[in-house]
């Protein structure tokens, strides 16, 4: 821009989100006029129905194809062993080998032990041990740790025992011979089969390699001493050389083509820890050390705070601190009812960081048992050093006999080690330079700490003494010299950007808030690359971006919960005549419920017919003007009158001098169930000091991810200076709360989440939260509670008319006479409504008296347009190159169709009463009938008409074999041929399509993932209803774009596109831009969603359309159409 902005930044960031808003500043630094505003979509970087990584599915295939490699390689060094020994000539062996015509493999393993093996037999014996070799861990900690490696280790455990127990003399034997390796099989002779094999998420039948190892050793020995002149040492050793090689964790994936090691190779992670925050030359200490442990401790203890029942807050003793510190070298895990009882404190007395709740009762006429909530609450972990622990039990003779400071920096690096190193074999070799003896290496191995802490163990070795005396964090900080703020104006930046930033980015290790917060600094660096350095930038985070998937899913089902709950009260309050009920009816009757229907502050009964009608109020319990705390915790729902008398104060300073009916008050309060709430009811002493704590905690999100985000913007980001003097905090925090209480108090629309565009408005609000802004709100909140408290009384100047607020509800007097909640400029309201419109500078245009009102300077003017939201596009070339499931394509090429084995609980009948699909049913009437009956007879119902096994139907009547699956033809339009042809898959991911015109028509060519591994470009336009060899053949110089998900398109159509709206229904729209999202190629159609998410369609056939044209969105949503582009191939 040509002239300078002052101008602030409102950020509002979710997990697939950020809305952003540009607010132009006045000389006071206050904002004055929407500039510009929008928001940035983008996926959660996780597995959307089980929040796993987006990386898992390919780190799986990965190592499969790994394994299987290794283990072909593995197998292939053996078959050439045994060739070199002259066991057995490879090609002939093998190929009987496959055939399947060579006797039982676990007969001849446990015929091995008694009777001369032929060399075919030894040879087929110790290829299928080398095949199935076991289990066998590098890694004891992740065996001791991982919930699979738990039940690895107990499978191992239970089938050693089982052959101690049954005297087996090898695991051959025991598969051979015990039931618990069979199951039964009537038609086949024996009547049972072998099942020694696991089968998915089951390991009962798994095996160390070490028991297999012996086994081998057995078989030698027994077929030296049955006369085998080739079972000599010498293979032995050779064999056993090759089936127990494994690679070691360290050496990762094996040598690249050219010989050099793997990248992934690594001694450890030591060399990739970050440099200390304080202590510039200090790499960051490992959780699990001494030191980090007890510098955690230490910070818990001295944040800590106790309350008591009236209100009186107070930090833990020096004495009471010593015997806490006493008692975390003594326990393992100290849980808050340990403090308790360790302090000896009385009943009076709670932690005021837990949360006191008790459980929902069905009963709700049950008293409340206090001690009972207080027992439940305080079995929460207050502190613990669990690996200072692990590591004493084991090295507690060593630590006898050594001084203090040798113990912890022997500790300390125990805890290194166990944290940087992964691998037995160089954990064991660092630890032994620690000069510990084998049996200590071999008690510490199962241990795995893990993470760093961003500070160094000499920084906290510098701070550890004044957390002793009971310092906070900050203030230990500043005893130790350091600067607790890290402000170094030095380092930040225009933009957000180099090493600093990104050490940030890679210290969150949450995927999903990593890439949010990554997208928040485009979004910043965006806007200050068209705006210059804004003067301000105030964010918020959404709730979600704490948590994990798991704990999202619990926020999910809570909202839920809750919203069923309003449903209820609302149908609840209707019965009670209120048509149309708000959210401040269900506020009052939920708290109605809560208060058993009595006022708190008088004690008597509110009629539930009475309560909508005006005498009731909803007042905060502590001021809001005092406390900004708007939260259900803090209200209560009493008689008009009392909240008149009882103004801006605390009940304690409303009636606690009259302490008879203080008492009965405390009653009263003792029935609610929230500690916490009844906390703020009783508070008789409200220092100045905790006042400052309330307010600074609802006004300002101090959740820690918004702490880092916080930091990263004010220790990187250089900022324009505000004009105006004391005005020094120009990066905020601001709670959701806040934000929450403007929208409603400013008389803002309701969001509407279906779509998109709600981000926007609430960065505005964020922005707006500024100082200026929080003073405003206070002295209102103040003058309103005052006003009403003291009897104010209105004349009305045209009909001499005398209004009394005693004689009005405290709403209705708000409404008519009340202060208003002040707003940020006076045509804000109007502004917002205009800029959140679908054309607001044609609206101006159109508008005089409202352009007028609002009055943009020119430059502004001039730049105004629509939101436009911009979506983060997929240009990923990953995901399986074709699926999991082999089908035979006999019938493809002529019929476009392929065979699949399908279970019986999947088939279905057609609308002619046939099995639909089945395959061939001329070839065995007796069963496709016998299959048909018993569909119809759970009227088509695959799932229950085969819930119990179907045996085949035979001739004479009697049963067969158990039918599981059988042959179904499938359409299949194309797909990748596999087997050297003989199978055949449907594709896996579609990467893109490249766009085509001829004669006049769009086509388009779907390029899949195995496109790009056979590197060769399809060329064929999907046709609809057309199999793959009648789809029409394009040329190179035709092509025009390729587009990937999430590309923007403009498109252009005389008969219009049908699409649906969020809101329901179907609309035509002969033009528009979208964002195409993919395509089917069996209607030959594309699918899309407006840039707001307000309407979606599918299957548009392209080649009618009248203009079809790729356009590039940046951070901002700034639109401009792609030239046409080059066809890319795969190199």
């Amino acid at each position: 821009m040509d002239e300078r902005l002052d101008y602030r930044i409102g950020l509002d960031i979710g997990i697939a989100s950020v809305g952003w808003a540009v607010l132009q500043n006045n000389s006071q630094g206050e904002p004055v006029h929407i500039v510009d505003l929008g928001v940035r979509i983008f996926d959660k970087a996780e597995q959307p129905k089980t929040g796993e990584s987006l990386a898992a599915p390919r780190r799986d295939a990965r190592t499969t194809r790994r394994r299987l490699r290794r283990r072909k390689h593995r197998m292939d060094r053996i078959k050439y062993l045994f060739s070199q020994e002259g066991l057995i000539e490879i090609e002939p062996f093998m190929e009987r080998y496959y055939s399947g015509k060579l006797k039982d493999v676990y007969q001849l393993r446990y015929e091995a032990l008694d009777r001369k093996l032929k060399d075919e037999e030894l040879a087929q014996v110790l290829l299928h041990i080398a095949k199935h070799r076991g289990f066998r861990s590098t890694r004891k900690a992740e065996l001791a740790e991982d919930k699979e490696g738990g039940q690895v280790l107990k499978a191992t455990n239970e089938n050693k025992k089982r052959m101690e127990d049954h005297g087996y003399r090898t695991v051959g034997e025991m598969m051979y011979l015990d039931e618990d390796f069979r199951a039964a099989c009537p038609w086949v002779e024996r009547g049972y089969v072998l099942t020694p094999r696991n089968k998915a998420g089951n390991y009962r039948h798994t095996i160390l390699r070490a028991m297999l190892v012996e086994e081998v050793h057995a078989i030698f020995v027994a077929q030296r001493e049955l006369g085998n002149e080739k079972a000599t040492e010498g293979l032995e050793e050779k064999y056993l050389e090759i089936m127990e090689s494994q690679r070691s964790f360290d050496m990762g994936p094996g040598k690249q083509p050219d010989g050099t090691p793997s990248p992934y190779a690594i001694s450890g992670f030591e060399g990739r820890v970050g440099k200390c925050t304080f202590e510039k030359e200090e790499l960051r200490a490992a959780k699990g050390t001494y030191t980090a442990e007890y510098f955690v401790a230490l910070q818990k203890i001295s944040h800590t705070k106790l309350v008591n029942t009236d209100g009186e807050v107070r930090n833990f003793t020096e004495e009471e601190r010593q015997i806490l510190v006493e008692l975390l070298h003594s326990q393992k895990e100290i849980k808050y009812a340990a403090v308790r009882k360790k302090l000896n404190l009385g009943v009076d007395i709670r932690f005021y960081n837990l949360n006191y709740r008790g459980k929902k009762a069905k009963d709700t006429e049950k008293p409340l048992d206090v001690e009972e909530v207080i027992k439940e609450t305080e079995k929460a972990k207050f502190i613990g050093m669990p690996w200072y622990h692990e590591y004493k039990k084991v090295l507690e003779a060593r630590l006898l006999g050594m001084q203090e400071e040798e113990k912890k920096d022997l500790l300390d690096e125990v805890g290194k080690i166990l944290s940087c190193l992964k691998n037995d074999d160089s954990r064991t070799e660092r630890l032994a330079e620690l000069g510990l003896s084998g049996e200590e290496i071999e008690g510490l191995l199962p241990l795995n700490p893990a993470k760093f802490q961003h500070l160094s163990v000499k920084a906290m070795r510098n701070m550890l003494p004044y957390l002793e005396q009971g310092m906070t964090y900050d203030k230990a900080c500043a005893a130790a010299g350091y600067d607790f703020k890290a402000d170094d104006n030095s380092a930040k930046q225009k933009l957000l950007q180099g090493e600093r930033v990104n050490e940030v980015l890679s210290d969150i290790t949450n995927p999903v808030v990593r890439r949010s917060v990554s997208q928040t600094i485009k979004v910043i660096n965006a806007i200050i690359r068209k705006y210059g350095s804004p003067q301000a930038v105030h964010i918020e985070l959404a709730r979600e971006m704490a948590k994990n998937f798991d704990e999202r899913k619990k926020l999910e089902n809570a909202m839920k919960e809750r919203g069923d709950s309003n449903e209820k009260a609302k149908k609840r309050i209707q019965e009670l005549g209120v048509l149309s009920p708000n959210g401040q009816d269900i506020l009052k009757y939920r708290l109605w419920v809560e208060q058993d229907g009595r006022c708190m502050y008088s004690g008597k009964v509110i009629p539930l017919e009475k309560l909508f009608k005006p005498g009731y109020e909803i007042d905060h319990i502590l001021p809001y003007s005092i406390t900004f705390d708007d939260s259900f915790r803090n209200k209560v729902l009493v008689e008009a009158r009392e909240n008149q008398q009882k103004g801006n104060r605390t009940p304690f300073e409303y009636f606690g001098s009259d302490e008879e009916k203080w008492k009965e008050f405390e009653a009263r309060v003792n029935t609610i169930r929230d500690f916490k709430k009844r906390d703020k009811f009783l508070k008789k002493h409200f220092t100045e000091e905790e006042r400052k704590e309330f307010k600074e905690r609802n006004l300002n999100d101090t959740k820690y991810i918004t702490t880092v985000v916080y930091n990263l913007i004010r220790q990187n980001l250089e900022l324009a200076s505000l004009s105006v003097e004391g005005k020094k905090k120009q990066v905020r925090a601001v709670n959701g709360a806040v934000t929450a209480y403007l929208r409603k108090r400013w008389g803002l629309p309701q969001k509407n989440r279906e779509t998109d565009t709600h981000h926007a408005m609430d960065a505005v609000v964020i922005a707006c939260c500024t100082d200026g802004m929080i003073q405003k709100i206070s002295r209102y909140t103040k003058g309103r509670e005052l006003r009403y408290a003291r009897g104010y009384r209105y004349v009305d100047e045209e009909t001499g008319e005398i209004f009394d607020c005693r004689e009005m509800d405290k709403d209705a007097w708000d409404e008519r006479f009340g202060v208003k909640v002040p707003l940020p400029w006076n045509s804000f309201k109007k502004e917002l409504d205009v800029r959140m419109g679908a054309d607001p500078k044609n609206f101006l245009d159109t508008h005089m008296d409202v352009a007028t009102e609002i009055d943009y300077p020119e430059f502004i003017y001039e730049k105004i347009r629509p939101i436009f939201v911009s979506r983060m596009p997929n240009h990923k070339v990953t995901g399986a190159a074709h699926a999991d499931t082999i089908r035979s394509p006999r019938h493809f090429r002529e019929d476009g169709v392929v065979l699949t084995k399908t279970a019986l609980t999947d088939l279905k009948l057609n609308k002619d009463g046939e099995i639909e699909g089945y395959y061939n049913k001329e070839s065995d009437w007796l069963l496709y009938n016998a299959l048909k009956r018993q569909l119809e007879l759970y009227g088509g119902d695959g799932k229950k008409a085969f819930a119990e096994d179907f045996h085949k139907p035979k001739a004479d009547g009697t049963e067969g074999p158990v039918v599981r699956k059988v042959k179904i033809a499938k359409k299949q339009t194309s797909g990748v041929l596999v087997n050297g042809g003989e199978g055949i898959a449907e594709n896996g991911s579609m990467v893109r399509i490249d766009v085509f015109r001829k004669d006049g028509k769009y086509y388009f060519v779907p390029i899949y993932t195995a496109d790009v591994v056979k590197k060769v470009l399809p060329n064929r336009a999907a046709t609809a209803h057309k199999p793959y060899n009648e789809w029409k053949i394009m040329e190179d110089n035709d092509f025009i774009f390729t587009l990937y998900s999430r590309d923007l398109i403009h498109i252009k159509s005389k008969k219009g596109v049908k699409t649906n709206p969020v809101s329901g229904g179907q609309i035509l729209k002969n033009e528009m831009y979208a964002y195409y999202i993919g395509s089917d190629i069996a209607s030959a159609g594309i699918e899309g969603i407006a840039n707001d998410s307000s309407f979606k369609f599918r299957g548009l056939g392209i080649q009618s359309l009248e203009l079809l044209e790729k356009c590039q969105v940046d951070m901002l949503g700034n639109v401009s159409v792609v030239k046409q582009e080059k066809r890319i191939g795969f190199s």
